[in-house]
Protein backbone atom coordinates (compact mmCIF):
# COMPACT_ATOMS: atom_id res chain seq x y z
CA UNK A 1 0.00 0.00 0.00
CA UNK A 2 2.87 2.38 0.68
CA UNK A 3 4.06 1.95 -2.90
CA UNK A 4 0.57 2.78 -4.13
CA UNK A 5 0.47 6.09 -2.29
CA UNK A 6 4.04 6.85 -3.31
CA UNK A 7 3.11 6.51 -7.01
CA UNK A 8 0.03 8.70 -6.56
CA UNK A 9 2.01 11.37 -4.67
CA UNK A 10 4.75 11.23 -7.30
CA UNK A 11 2.16 11.77 -10.02
CA UNK A 12 0.74 14.84 -8.28
CA UNK A 13 4.19 16.27 -7.53
CA UNK A 14 5.10 15.76 -11.18
CA UNK A 15 1.84 17.43 -12.15
CA UNK A 16 2.56 20.38 -9.89
CA UNK A 17 6.10 20.83 -11.18
CA UNK A 18 5.26 20.35 -14.84
CA UNK A 19 2.00 22.26 -14.59
CA UNK A 20 3.86 25.40 -13.59
CA UNK A 21 5.73 25.23 -16.91
CA UNK A 22 3.28 23.42 -19.19
CA UNK A 23 1.47 25.34 -21.92
CA UNK A 24 -1.65 23.18 -21.73
CA UNK A 25 -3.42 21.32 -18.92
CA UNK A 26 -6.43 19.10 -19.60
CA UNK A 27 -8.75 16.99 -17.47
CA UNK A 28 -10.81 14.00 -18.61
CA UNK A 29 -13.69 12.18 -16.94
CA UNK A 30 -14.66 9.03 -18.77
CA UNK A 31 -16.96 6.02 -18.83
CA UNK A 32 -15.23 2.81 -19.96
CA UNK A 33 -16.77 -0.44 -21.13
CA UNK A 34 -14.62 -3.56 -21.32
CA UNK A 35 -14.47 -5.30 -24.70
CA UNK A 36 -16.29 -8.62 -24.26
CA UNK A 37 -14.09 -11.69 -24.70
CA UNK A 38 -15.95 -14.99 -25.04
CA UNK A 39 -12.83 -16.98 -24.07
CA UNK A 40 -13.06 -16.16 -20.37
CA UNK A 41 -15.64 -13.44 -19.62
CA UNK A 42 -18.54 -15.93 -19.09
CA UNK A 43 -16.62 -17.69 -16.30
CA UNK A 44 -15.23 -14.44 -14.87
CA UNK A 45 -18.20 -12.06 -14.96
CA UNK A 46 -21.14 -14.06 -16.32
CA UNK A 47 -22.60 -14.83 -19.73
CA UNK A 48 -22.72 -11.74 -22.01
CA UNK A 49 -21.47 -9.51 -19.17
CA UNK A 50 -18.70 -6.96 -19.71
CA UNK A 51 -17.84 -4.63 -16.81
CA UNK A 52 -18.06 -0.84 -16.94
CA UNK A 53 -15.99 1.55 -14.82
CA UNK A 54 -14.97 5.19 -14.35
CA UNK A 55 -11.74 6.59 -15.84
CA UNK A 56 -10.08 9.88 -14.85
CA UNK A 57 -7.12 11.59 -16.58
CA UNK A 58 -4.95 14.66 -16.19
CA UNK A 59 -2.56 15.68 -18.99
CA UNK A 60 0.22 18.28 -19.00
CA UNK A 61 1.42 19.24 -22.46
CA UNK A 62 3.58 21.48 -24.59
CA UNK A 63 2.59 22.53 -28.09
CA UNK A 64 5.32 22.45 -30.74
CA UNK A 65 5.85 25.92 -32.22
CA UNK A 66 9.49 25.42 -33.11
CA UNK A 67 11.27 25.74 -36.44
CA UNK A 68 11.19 22.04 -37.25
CA UNK A 69 9.12 21.25 -40.38
CA UNK A 70 7.23 18.72 -38.26
CA UNK A 71 5.69 21.56 -36.24
CA UNK A 72 3.84 23.08 -39.20
CA UNK A 73 3.17 19.79 -41.04
CA UNK A 74 1.53 18.27 -37.94
CA UNK A 75 -0.35 21.51 -37.14
CA UNK A 76 1.63 22.20 -33.97
CA UNK A 77 0.97 18.96 -32.09
CA UNK A 78 0.99 18.63 -28.33
CA UNK A 79 3.31 16.26 -26.47
CA UNK A 80 3.41 15.70 -22.75
CA UNK A 81 2.88 13.46 -19.76
CA UNK A 82 -0.32 12.14 -18.21
CA UNK A 83 -1.76 10.26 -15.26
CA UNK A 84 -4.79 7.96 -15.59
CA UNK A 85 -6.97 6.30 -12.98
CA UNK A 86 -9.06 3.26 -13.96
CA UNK A 87 -11.64 2.65 -11.21
CA UNK A 88 -11.80 -1.13 -11.40
CA UNK A 89 -12.02 -1.78 -7.65
CA UNK A 90 -15.80 -1.77 -7.94
CA UNK A 91 -15.74 -4.46 -10.64
CA UNK A 92 -16.58 -7.79 -9.06
CA UNK A 93 -16.05 -11.25 -10.44
CA UNK A 94 -18.92 -13.72 -10.36
CA UNK A 95 -17.25 -15.73 -7.58
CA UNK A 96 -14.64 -13.49 -6.01
CA UNK A 97 -13.16 -10.05 -5.41
CA UNK A 98 -12.32 -9.41 -9.07
CA UNK A 99 -10.02 -6.59 -10.17
CA UNK A 100 -8.22 -3.68 -8.48
CA UNK A 101 -7.69 -0.10 -9.60
CA UNK A 102 -5.02 0.67 -12.22
CA UNK A 103 -2.85 3.82 -11.94
CA UNK A 104 -0.98 4.74 -15.14
CA UNK A 105 1.84 7.15 -15.94
CA UNK A 106 2.40 7.75 -19.65
CA UNK A 107 3.68 9.98 -22.40
CA UNK A 108 1.27 11.15 -25.08
CA UNK A 109 1.04 12.74 -28.53
CA UNK A 110 -2.04 14.77 -29.61
CA UNK A 111 -2.45 16.09 -33.12
CA UNK A 112 -5.26 18.09 -34.74
CA UNK A 113 -5.88 17.23 -38.38
CA UNK A 114 -9.04 19.29 -38.99
CA UNK A 115 -9.81 22.82 -37.76
CA UNK A 116 -12.71 25.15 -38.53
CA UNK A 117 -13.12 28.29 -36.45
CA UNK A 118 -13.08 27.23 -32.82
CA UNK A 119 -13.75 23.59 -33.67
CA UNK A 120 -10.99 21.00 -34.04
CA UNK A 121 -10.80 17.25 -34.62
CA UNK A 122 -7.70 15.20 -33.88
CA UNK A 123 -6.22 11.92 -32.72
CA UNK A 124 -4.04 10.92 -29.80
CA UNK A 125 -1.73 8.13 -28.70
CA UNK A 126 -0.48 7.18 -25.22
CA UNK A 127 2.21 4.76 -24.11
CA UNK A 128 3.38 4.13 -20.57
CA UNK A 129 3.13 1.95 -17.48
CA UNK A 130 0.09 0.89 -15.48
CA UNK A 131 0.39 -0.09 -11.80
CA UNK A 132 -1.99 -2.45 -9.97
CA UNK A 133 -1.35 -2.68 -6.24
CA UNK A 134 -4.05 -5.08 -5.09
CA UNK A 135 -6.49 -7.72 -6.33
CA UNK A 136 -3.95 -9.08 -8.79
CA UNK A 137 -4.22 -12.69 -9.85
CA UNK A 138 -3.37 -15.27 -7.21
CA UNK A 139 -4.27 -18.97 -7.62
CA UNK A 140 -5.48 -19.14 -4.00
CA UNK A 141 -6.79 -15.73 -2.91
CA UNK A 142 -7.97 -14.32 -6.26
CA UNK A 143 -7.98 -16.94 -9.05
CA UNK A 144 -10.65 -14.99 -10.97
CA UNK A 145 -8.50 -12.04 -12.06
CA UNK A 146 -6.91 -13.74 -15.07
CA UNK A 147 -6.61 -10.31 -16.74
CA UNK A 148 -3.79 -8.85 -14.61
CA UNK A 149 -1.09 -10.93 -12.88
CA UNK A 150 1.77 -8.42 -12.48
CA UNK A 151 2.01 -5.18 -10.46
CA UNK A 152 3.47 -3.36 -13.50
CA UNK A 153 1.85 -3.53 -16.93
CA UNK A 154 1.92 -1.72 -20.24
CA UNK A 155 -0.58 1.09 -20.79
CA UNK A 156 -1.52 1.79 -24.42
CA UNK A 157 -4.30 4.08 -25.63
CA UNK A 158 -5.40 5.32 -29.07
CA UNK A 159 -8.24 7.72 -29.66
CA UNK A 160 -9.96 10.50 -31.55
CA UNK A 161 -11.29 13.67 -29.94
CA UNK A 162 -13.23 16.79 -30.88
CA UNK A 163 -12.74 20.14 -29.12
CA UNK A 164 -14.34 23.55 -29.17
CA UNK A 165 -12.44 26.64 -27.98
CA UNK A 166 -14.61 28.68 -25.64
CA UNK A 167 -11.91 31.38 -25.53
CA UNK A 168 -8.20 31.76 -26.15
CA UNK A 169 -7.55 29.95 -22.86
CA UNK A 170 -10.33 27.37 -22.36
CA UNK A 171 -11.85 24.59 -24.39
CA UNK A 172 -14.36 21.75 -23.99
CA UNK A 173 -14.26 18.44 -25.81
CA UNK A 174 -15.27 14.82 -26.10
CA UNK A 175 -13.17 11.82 -27.07
CA UNK A 176 -13.47 8.14 -27.90
CA UNK A 177 -10.52 5.96 -26.87
CA UNK A 178 -9.42 2.34 -27.02
CA UNK A 179 -7.39 1.46 -23.89
CA UNK A 180 -5.26 -1.64 -23.35
CA UNK A 181 -3.43 -2.99 -20.29
CA UNK A 182 -1.35 -6.18 -20.31
CA UNK A 183 2.09 -7.46 -19.33
CA UNK A 184 3.06 -8.61 -22.82
CA UNK A 185 3.06 -12.32 -21.81
CA UNK A 186 5.94 -11.82 -19.36
CA UNK A 187 3.86 -13.75 -16.80
CA UNK A 188 0.68 -15.79 -17.20
CA UNK A 189 -2.25 -15.49 -16.94
CA UNK A 190 -2.25 -12.52 -19.31
CA UNK A 191 -5.59 -12.05 -21.03
CA UNK A 192 -5.23 -8.30 -20.53
CA UNK A 193 -7.86 -5.60 -20.29
CA UNK A 194 -9.29 -4.01 -23.45
CA UNK A 195 -11.88 -1.27 -23.09
CA UNK A 196 -13.58 1.48 -25.06
CA UNK A 197 -13.84 4.82 -23.27
CA UNK A 198 -15.94 7.90 -23.94
CA UNK A 199 -14.63 10.92 -22.04
CA UNK A 200 -15.42 14.61 -21.55
CA UNK A 201 -12.51 17.05 -21.60
CA UNK A 202 -11.84 20.45 -20.07
CA UNK A 203 -8.68 22.13 -21.34
CA UNK A 204 -6.75 25.17 -20.14
CA UNK A 205 -4.00 26.98 -22.03
CA UNK A 206 -1.32 29.13 -20.43
CA UNK A 207 -1.49 32.80 -21.47
CA UNK A 208 2.32 32.91 -21.65
CA UNK A 209 2.69 30.19 -24.31
CA UNK A 210 4.11 31.29 -27.64
CA UNK A 211 1.49 29.56 -29.75
CA UNK A 212 0.71 32.61 -31.86
CA UNK A 213 4.33 33.24 -32.79
CA UNK A 214 4.83 32.31 -36.45
CA UNK A 215 8.30 31.07 -37.34
CA UNK A 216 9.79 30.11 -40.68
CA UNK A 217 10.32 26.32 -40.83
CA UNK A 218 13.91 25.26 -41.38
CA UNK A 219 14.93 22.98 -44.27
CA UNK A 220 16.05 19.62 -42.88
CA UNK A 221 17.07 18.26 -46.29
CA UNK A 222 14.27 15.70 -46.57
CA UNK A 223 14.06 13.76 -49.84
CA UNK A 224 11.59 11.08 -50.89
CA UNK A 225 13.08 7.66 -51.39
CA UNK A 226 13.58 4.11 -50.15
CA UNK A 227 14.93 3.34 -46.69
CA UNK A 228 16.05 0.01 -45.29
CA UNK A 229 16.42 -1.16 -41.71
CA UNK A 230 17.84 -4.13 -39.84
CA UNK A 231 16.57 -4.79 -36.34
CA UNK A 232 17.29 -7.22 -33.50
CA UNK A 233 15.09 -7.58 -30.43
CA UNK A 234 14.84 -9.72 -27.36
CA UNK A 235 12.83 -10.12 -24.20
CA UNK A 236 11.51 -12.55 -21.63
CA UNK A 237 8.13 -14.26 -21.63
CA UNK A 238 6.23 -16.84 -19.65
CA UNK A 239 5.14 -20.32 -20.68
CA UNK A 240 1.35 -20.45 -20.83
CA UNK A 241 1.34 -24.25 -21.24
CA UNK A 242 3.38 -24.65 -18.04
CA UNK A 243 1.05 -22.29 -16.16
CA UNK A 244 -2.03 -24.24 -17.29
CA UNK A 245 -0.45 -27.59 -16.40
CA UNK A 246 0.59 -26.54 -12.90
CA UNK A 247 -2.79 -24.98 -12.12
CA UNK A 248 -4.63 -28.10 -13.32
CA UNK A 249 -2.38 -30.62 -11.58
CA UNK A 250 -1.15 -28.87 -8.44
CA UNK A 251 -3.12 -25.65 -8.05
CA UNK A 252 0.22 -23.82 -7.92
CA UNK A 253 1.49 -20.82 -9.84
CA UNK A 254 4.93 -21.30 -11.39
CA UNK A 255 6.40 -18.12 -12.89
CA UNK A 256 8.86 -19.73 -15.26
CA UNK A 257 10.25 -17.24 -17.80
CA UNK A 258 12.39 -17.71 -20.89
CA UNK A 259 14.18 -15.60 -23.48
CA UNK A 260 12.68 -14.95 -26.91
CA UNK A 261 14.38 -13.23 -29.86
CA UNK A 262 13.38 -11.63 -33.15
CA UNK A 263 15.18 -10.37 -36.25
CA UNK A 264 13.68 -8.10 -38.90
CA UNK A 265 14.73 -6.68 -42.25
CA UNK A 266 12.47 -3.86 -43.49
CA UNK A 267 12.22 -1.88 -46.74
CA UNK A 268 10.24 1.40 -46.73
CA UNK A 269 9.35 4.06 -49.21
CA UNK A 270 9.36 7.38 -47.36
CA UNK A 271 7.00 9.65 -49.29
CA UNK A 272 6.84 12.49 -46.76
CA UNK A 273 8.48 13.45 -43.48
CA UNK A 274 5.77 11.86 -41.36
CA UNK A 275 4.75 8.81 -43.42
CA UNK A 276 6.44 5.72 -44.84
CA UNK A 277 5.13 2.33 -45.97
CA UNK A 278 6.83 -0.90 -46.88
CA UNK A 279 7.42 -4.61 -46.35
CA UNK A 280 9.32 -6.62 -43.77
CA UNK A 281 10.79 -10.08 -43.42
CA UNK A 282 10.52 -11.34 -39.83
CA UNK A 283 12.38 -14.15 -38.09
CA UNK A 284 11.25 -15.28 -34.63
CA UNK A 285 13.30 -17.57 -32.38
CA UNK A 286 11.68 -19.40 -29.44
CA UNK A 287 14.47 -21.22 -27.53
CA UNK A 288 12.08 -22.84 -25.04
CA UNK A 289 9.95 -24.64 -27.67
CA UNK A 290 10.80 -28.01 -26.08
CA UNK A 291 9.51 -26.79 -22.69
CA UNK A 292 6.19 -25.92 -24.35
CA UNK A 293 5.96 -29.44 -25.81
CA UNK A 294 6.68 -30.97 -22.39
CA UNK A 295 3.97 -28.90 -20.72
CA UNK A 296 1.02 -28.87 -23.12
CA UNK A 297 0.70 -32.68 -23.25
CA UNK A 298 -0.34 -32.75 -26.90
CA UNK A 299 2.50 -35.04 -27.95
CA UNK A 300 3.56 -32.72 -30.76
CA UNK A 301 7.04 -31.70 -31.89
CA UNK A 302 7.62 -27.97 -32.24
CA UNK A 303 10.24 -25.89 -34.06
CA UNK A 304 12.32 -23.07 -32.54
CA UNK A 305 12.21 -20.84 -35.65
CA UNK A 306 9.21 -19.11 -37.24
CA UNK A 307 9.26 -16.65 -40.12
CA UNK A 308 6.86 -14.41 -41.99
CA UNK A 309 6.39 -11.35 -44.19
CA UNK A 310 4.62 -8.20 -43.03
CA UNK A 311 3.02 -5.06 -44.44
CA UNK A 312 4.31 -2.05 -42.50
CA UNK A 313 3.43 1.59 -41.99
CA UNK A 314 5.52 4.07 -40.02
CA UNK A 315 4.37 7.38 -38.54
CA UNK A 316 7.19 9.76 -37.63
CA UNK A 317 7.51 12.89 -35.53
CA UNK A 318 10.99 14.35 -35.20
CA UNK A 319 13.17 11.41 -34.05
CA UNK A 320 10.26 9.34 -32.72
CA UNK A 321 8.29 6.87 -34.79
CA UNK A 322 5.45 4.41 -34.38
CA UNK A 323 5.48 1.45 -36.75
CA UNK A 324 2.52 -0.89 -37.12
CA UNK A 325 2.49 -4.07 -39.16
CA UNK A 326 0.32 -7.04 -40.09
CA UNK A 327 2.22 -10.18 -41.04
CA UNK A 328 1.54 -13.61 -42.47
CA UNK A 329 3.50 -16.60 -41.29
CA UNK A 330 5.46 -18.53 -43.89
CA UNK A 331 6.41 -21.10 -41.26
CA UNK A 332 5.05 -21.24 -37.72
CA UNK A 333 5.15 -24.20 -35.34
CA UNK A 334 6.64 -23.03 -32.05
CA UNK A 335 3.63 -24.02 -29.92
CA UNK A 336 2.91 -20.50 -28.62
CA UNK A 337 -0.12 -19.73 -30.78
CA UNK A 338 -1.15 -22.87 -32.63
CA UNK A 339 -2.89 -22.70 -36.02
CA UNK A 340 -2.44 -18.94 -36.37
CA UNK A 341 -1.77 -17.50 -39.83
CA UNK A 342 -1.56 -13.76 -39.08
CA UNK A 343 0.41 -11.78 -36.50
CA UNK A 344 0.57 -8.08 -35.60
CA UNK A 345 3.53 -5.87 -34.68
CA UNK A 346 3.62 -2.48 -32.94
CA UNK A 347 7.04 -0.83 -32.56
CA UNK A 348 7.82 2.44 -30.79
CA UNK A 349 11.28 3.74 -31.85
CA UNK A 350 13.64 6.61 -31.15
CA UNK A 351 16.28 7.38 -33.78
CA UNK A 352 19.75 8.79 -33.15
CA UNK A 353 20.65 10.67 -36.38
CA UNK A 354 24.11 11.59 -35.06
CA UNK A 355 24.82 7.89 -34.41
CA UNK A 356 24.42 6.75 -38.02
CA UNK A 357 20.61 6.52 -37.71
CA UNK A 358 20.73 3.82 -35.06
CA UNK A 359 17.56 3.45 -33.02
CA UNK A 360 16.21 1.90 -29.82
CA UNK A 361 12.65 0.82 -29.20
CA UNK A 362 10.01 -1.49 -27.82
CA UNK A 363 8.24 -4.15 -29.91
CA UNK A 364 4.87 -5.68 -29.09
CA UNK A 365 3.88 -8.80 -31.03
CA UNK A 366 0.27 -9.97 -30.91
CA UNK A 367 -2.28 -12.37 -32.41
CA UNK A 368 -6.00 -11.91 -33.06
CA UNK A 369 -5.39 -8.12 -32.93
CA UNK A 370 -5.70 -8.22 -29.12
CA UNK A 371 -3.71 -11.07 -27.53
CA UNK A 372 -0.09 -10.11 -26.79
CA UNK A 373 2.44 -12.84 -27.54
CA UNK A 374 5.56 -11.03 -26.33
CA UNK A 375 7.08 -7.63 -25.62
CA UNK A 376 10.76 -7.02 -26.45
CA UNK A 377 13.42 -4.33 -26.49
CA UNK A 378 14.95 -3.67 -29.90
CA UNK A 379 18.03 -2.08 -31.43
CA UNK A 380 18.35 -1.35 -35.13
CA UNK A 381 19.87 0.73 -37.89
CA UNK A 382 18.24 2.59 -40.75
CA UNK A 383 20.10 2.87 -44.07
Amino acid sequence: MRVKYLIICLAFLLAGFAGSNAQNVSFYAGYSKALYDSRFYPALFGEDVAPAFVTLDVKLGWADYGQSPYASICKHPEVGIGFQFDGLAGVKAANGPGIGNIYSLYGYFDRQFLTAGGFSLGYSGEFGLGFMFNRRYDPVTNPWNVLISMPVNAHISLGVQAQYALSSRYDLGIGLFFNHHSNGAVTFPNFGLNAFEIAMRVGMRSPRSGEDLQVEPEDDGFRRGFKFAFQMSGGIMGNDASYQKNIAENGTWVKDRYFKYSFEVNAFYRYCRTQASGLGFDLFFTPFYNKIAESDGLGETYDPVSCGISILHELSYRDFSLMVGVGRYLHHNDGLERNKILYQLVTLKYYFPKAADMYLGIVLKAHRFRAAESIQLCIGKRF
